[in-house]
């Protein structure tokens, strides 16, 4: 059971709720991939921008969201602790 922390004081940060719980970091970049796709193509129907090249800008989008998860913030075996 979870047990608040210093209840009825002032000005204390509370993490944001969402409709589907909490939102990390990693679910942020699953959502990049496909919505990195879908801009490139929104691009491609919108501009005179050739097919291939929306492909591959999506491509490259998700391409810095994996590299982004996997070596410059690579998941830990304990991750730190959020500041409730």
């Amino acid at each position: 059971m979870a047990v608040r922390r210093n209840p009825g004081r002032i000005g204390t940060k509370r993490p944001r709720r969402w409709p589907f719980g909490e939102v990390s970091w990693y679910d942020l970049l699953l959502a990049v991939i496909p919505l990195g796709f879908a801009l490139a193509f929104v691009a491609h129907v919108m501009t005179t921008m050739p097919f291939l090249v929306a492909v591959a800008t999506g491509a490259v989008v998700g391409l810095v969201a994996v590299v982004d998860a996997l070596f410059v913030h690579p998941p830990t075996r304990n991750p730190p602790r959020s500041s409730r």
